[in-house]
């Protein structure tokens, strides 16, 4: 993948930086304001109070969709479209504030004033750093903001006649181009620096081995989960009968082999919102969410026990494992991921004990409606 490609959670993760810059955006709209005002009340513009008046009112709703949005990171990362949309909200706040400072900075350096020009260059310089830095991650809305701002000084600069007006707008311009650059390195390096974030959190959720889940990732996507409608989630628990012989005729190469294969198998067995997850040497199990009835269940367990239960080629042998295989359900709003894993590693060992066969039944009392459990042997 290109160092600079943004996939879906590389962006998503762009957008919600977007959401950490409520401090330097309001020094930034403090600093308008008393810049601003008093350029305006000098030069007794009511051009320059409308431009104020749109730069505040700017970072008024840049600051509240900050807010809002740190709210909604609160539970949880965003989705693509989610983040579009909290991108535009950004976009069009940067756009009033950008434009705010470059009509107030064009006006200025139009006017013979030299004091309000040392003003308006620090309000410009102010702005453009917080701009380099805060808003990179975006690139094409901190470009844009650069521009907007900077343009109208340098124009106005340059026609403002003198060898002084001159030099400025050419070191304007200088330094336009490098914060341009300055914007693009920044960019860089905050994808890269959370691919590997985003990589060490997905290590840190998997099982090495088979690619699989493991059991921080298991939790993490049952918590996931929406608790609400009427359906419900199943737990499938299952290990291998017969793996230990495997590593000790053919060795523990043979064996991660096999695991691996058996992982390969299961990926392709499932469709999300279904997930697999390895929680111990041979133990596995299967989250199944969406369950409209018990039968579901019992269903997804045959196919795992078919697909998993035919032999596996490890280089010039070829070896067959059985599973011993347990589910439990229950609906989804009341779920708790302990009780089930128990009900379900307590049917896989019932299963073993029984010598094979699918069976499933209520465990009684007022649950005997809200839960099943199930078993299989192969």
């Amino acid at each position: 993948m290109p160092a600079g490609a943004e996939t879906d959670d590389v962006y998503a993760a762009l957008v919600a930086e977007l959401a950490r810059i409520a401090l330097p955006t309001t020094i930034m709209a403090i600093t308008l304001a008393a810049v601003g005002l008093f350029i305006a009340q000098v030069l007794g513009h009511a051009f320059l109070f409308a431009a104020v008046a749109v730069g505040l009112l700017a970072s008024a709703c840049k600051l509240a969709l900050i807010v809002l949005q740190m709210r909604r990171l609160a539970r949880g990362p965003l989705a693509r479209k989610e983040a579009r949309r909290w991108e535009w909200g950004q976009i069009l706040t940067t756009i009033g504030v950008a434009s705010s400072v470059g009509a107030l900075v064009g006006t200025v350096f139009a006017q013979p004033r030299m004091d309000l020009q040392m003003l308006a260059t620090g309000l410009l310089f102010g702005y453009c750093s917080g701009v380099v830095t805060h808003l990179s991650v975006r690139p094409f809305i901190a470009a844009g903001a650069l521009l907007l701002a900077a343009l109208p000084a340098i124009v106005s600069a340059a026609w403002g006649g003198g060898m002084s007006h001159g030099i400025l707008a050419t070191m304007f311009s200088l330094f336009l181009v490098g914060a341009l650059q300055s914007v693009l390195s920044a960019h860089r390096t905050a994808i890269r620096q959370i691919r590997l974030r985003l990589d060490m959190a997905a290590l840190a959720r998997s099982d090495a081995l088979t690619g699989l889940a493991n059991r921080l990732g298991l939790r993490g996507a049952f918590d996931g989960l929406s608790a609400t409608g009427n359906d419900s989630v199943a737990i499938h628990c299952f290990d291998l009968d017969g793996f230990k012989p495997v590593n000790d005729r053919f060795g523990h190469a043979a064996g991660d082999a096999l695991l691996q294969e058996l992982g390969a198998r299961l990926r392709l067995l499932l469709a999300a919102p279904a997930l697999a997850a390895r929680i111990g040497g041979d133990e596995f199990v299967v989250l199944q969410p969406g369950v409209r009835h018990v039968e579901e269940a019992e269903t997804l367990a045959r196919r795992i026990v078919h697909a998993l239960g035919a032999p596996y080629q490890l280089g010039t042998q070829t070896v067959t494992v059985g599973l011993s295989l347990g589910f439990a359900c229950a609906p989804s709003a009341s779920a708790d991921l302990d009780d089930l894993l128990r009900e379900a590693d307590a049917a896989s060992y019932a299963v073993k004990r029984r010598g094979g066969g699918v069976a499933a039944g209520g465990l009684g009392g007022a649950r005997e409606q809200e839960r099943r459990a199930g078993t299989m042997r192969v």
